[in-house]
């Protein structure tokens, strides 16, 4: 009776603190937790290395994207991130050459170039909404990325209609009851306003693109305008556009938060800053940032923030037939899932599992069913590459470039919880550092 009623008293949590939701129904009912998803069916969610390598090795044909998915009204249902089966077999093969990783490190001047930016707009003394800083610069390098915009005041477009779209956005909206009342006259026609607007912007670029031609081109959208199906077909504007969206949303806010995470932890623990500021020294004053993805050390911290604030509560495949998760019979509407923030603090698997400590990764290389901050299997984020390759250069670039310190009242509190924001999961709070100047060597 008093499990009963601690696990009730603990669904009230689950919009507020989705990882201590999960964390507390563990500790009281085991792993798998078990839930009941609204408008669907049960949920069995693992946080075990074991249960990563089942679901990752799954049988295909029985997995479907997992509905109802928070993401589907703002990404659209063309989105690679929606459509399974052969469909997106199809279109990840189709998308996959854009995110080739020698493709990847020729962003890495607009990656460099775009953080340097930031900092020279900074005063010394002044407060540096971390968050905030991620997001400018992540955008910035997507937009140029994607669409090869140079002009600043045609980046300043993009960036206000992102994040407009984005503000306020819930994953209420993926909710029938809520769609259906409420949501009708108030927050789904603001969103369907918003995502006019972004996409009459993404319209334009398409257009003018295919005016002025691809050839010598080498930014996505010219790659993705240039790429054709095995039949020789390409994808329609609806898909083109599910798709660009997808990586001009997905694409930035995902980074932004990893690096603000980063950079907190690093200034809570202020040798950490030191002996990363010490690796990145002998780089001098513009390190390139192929030399800078190449350190061992600001590569672990990007991975130990991956690891203690991964950004997707849930890495989840829907059942289309019965199949047997975890000792658990599923059937078909129920969905096998493994959650990252149970699996990268599993104390089995990472010792000391709270504690921010990049030096494990420096010891080992974790297992791919030990570590899964893009997911895995044939799902795993087409995105991955960019995103660690952005995350390491734009890390690097501003600790090679700026001093940053944390007051002591602030090293004190707690480490915020994770909230789910926009379409990932963030600190519930402001995480802010003080600027306290550039490097002068």
């Amino acid at each position: 009776m008093v499990k009963v009623m601690r696990a009730a008293l603990n669904v009230a949590t689950v919009a507020s603190d989705p990882e201590g939701f999960l964390r507390r129904q563990k500790d009281l009912f085991g792993d798998p937790v078990v839930v009941r998803v609204p408008g669907s069916g049960r949920m069995v969610i693992s946080g075990k290395p074991e249960a990563a390598r089942e679901l990752f090795s799954g049988p295909l044909e029985l997995f479907a994207v997992a509905r109802p998915n928070m993401v589907e009204p703002l990404l659209g249902p063309g989105s690679l991130i929606m459509i399974d089966g052969e469909a997106h077999r199809r279109e990840r093969r189709l998308l996959a050459p854009a995110f080739h990783g020698e493709r990847i490190r020729g962003y890495g001047e607009t990656m460099r170039a775009a953080t340097v930016a930031q900092v020279a707009g900074w005063q010394a003394g002044q407060t540096v909404d971390l968050l905030e800083f991620g997001q400018q610069v992540t955008l910035r390098v997507i937009v140029r990325a994607i669409f090869g915009v140079a002009d600043e005041t045609r980046g300043a477009r993009f960036a206000a209609a992102t994040a407009k779209l984005l503000h306020g956005y819930s994953a209420k909206l993926v909710m029938p009851a809520y769609r259906n009342t409420v949501g009708r006259l108030g927050a789904v026609s603001r969103l369907r306003a918003r995502l006019a607007e972004f996409d009459a912007l993404l319209t334009t670029e398409i257009e003018q693109r295919r005016a002025s031609g691809v050839e010598g081109r080498e930014d996505i959208l010219s790659l993705l305008l240039s790429a054709r199906y095995e039949d020789g077909s390409g994808l329609s504007d609806g898909e083109l556009l599910d798709e660009l969206r997808t990586m001009v949303v997905a694409g930035h806010e995902t980074t932004a938060t990893t690096l603000a995470w980063a950079l907190y932890h690093l200034h809570r623990e202020p040798d950490l800053a030191a002996r990363l500021a010490d690796e990145l020294a002998p780089l001098g004053d513009h390190p390139d940032p192929a030399d800078l993805a190449a350190q061992p050390y600001l590569g672990a911290v990007c991975q130990e923030a991956l690891r203690l604030h991964p950004v997707v509560p849930i890495v989840a495949r829907q059942l289309v037939g019965p199949w047997r998760y975890q000792g658990v019979d599923l059937v078909a509407g129920d969905t096998a899932a493994v959650a990252p923030s149970l699996l990268h603090r599993n104390p089995e698997v990472w010792p000391e599992p709270f504690v921010f400590r990049p030096d494990r990764f420096v010891e080992r290389k974790p297992k791919p069913t030990e570590y899964v901050p893009f997911g895995g299997g044939n799902r795993r984020c087409i995105g991955a590459t960019f995103g660690e390759y952005e995350l390491r250069v734009v890390l690097g670039s501003v600790i090679a470039a700026a001093r940053f310190s944390m007051p002591a009242d602030d090293r004190a509190r707690a480490v915020p919880r994770a909230r789910p924001t926009n379409i990932t999961l963030g600190p519930n709070r402001a995480l802010a550092l003080r600027f306290d100047g550039v490097v002068s060597r």
